[in-house]
C-alpha cells in the first residue's frame, strides 16, 4: 500500500469541493425559477445534487489512479465531508449563524455513506477499465 497516488485524492477532493460548492449555489436559485417550496421536493433535489457529488467525484479519482477504485473513491468522499463540514463550522463561527441541519454529531454517518457512494463510483470505473482490457485482449 506504499504506492498511493496523491494526485488522484487532491483532485477527486477538488473536484468534490467544487461540485458541492456549486451545489450550494444551485439550491437558491433552483428554488426560485422552479417555484417550489422548502418541502420535499427541493429535499429530493438536494439529495440528488449530493449523490452526483459523490459519483462525479469518486470517477474522477479511480479515473486518474487506475487501479483500487474503492479506495480511492472512499477516500475522495470522506475527505471531501470532513472538509465541507470544517467549512459550515467555520462559515457559522464567522457569521455567528447556526449550525446547519442537526450539528456535527452525525459526521461520522455521512462521512461512511459519500465515502461508499464515492467508492461505488470509482469501483465501477476500474470493473469498467478490467472488462475494456478483457475485450482488447481476448
Amino acid at each position: 500500500m506504499n504506492n498511493i497516488n496523491p494526485k488522484a485524492i487532491l483532485v477527486g477532493t477538488a473536484i468534490y469541493a467544487l461540485i458541492y460548492c456549486l451545489h450550494i449555489l444551485i439550491l437558491p436559485l433552483l428554488r426560485f425559477k422552479l417555484e417550489v417550496g422548502d418541502g420535499d421536493a427541493m429535499f429530493a433535489v438536494s439529495q440528488m445534487l449530493g449523490v452526483a457529488t459523490c459519483f462525479i467525484s469518486g470517477y474522477a479519482s479511480a479515473v486518474i489512479a487506475g487501479e483500487r477504485g474503492f479506495f480511492y473513491g472512499f477516500n475522495v468522499g470522506a475527505l471531501g465531508t470532513v472538509l465541507s463540514a470544517l467549512a459550515a463550522v467555520a462559515f457559522s463561527w464567522y457569521t455567528g449563524a447556526k449550525m446547519p441541519g442537526s450539528g456535527l454529531h452525525t459526521l461520522p454517518f455521512w462521512i461512511f455513506v459519500n465515502g461508499s457512494l464515492a467508492g461505488f463510483a470509482g469501483l465501477l470505473v476500474i470493473d469498467m477499465v478490467a472488462e475494456g482490457k478483457r475485450e482488447q485482449n481476448p
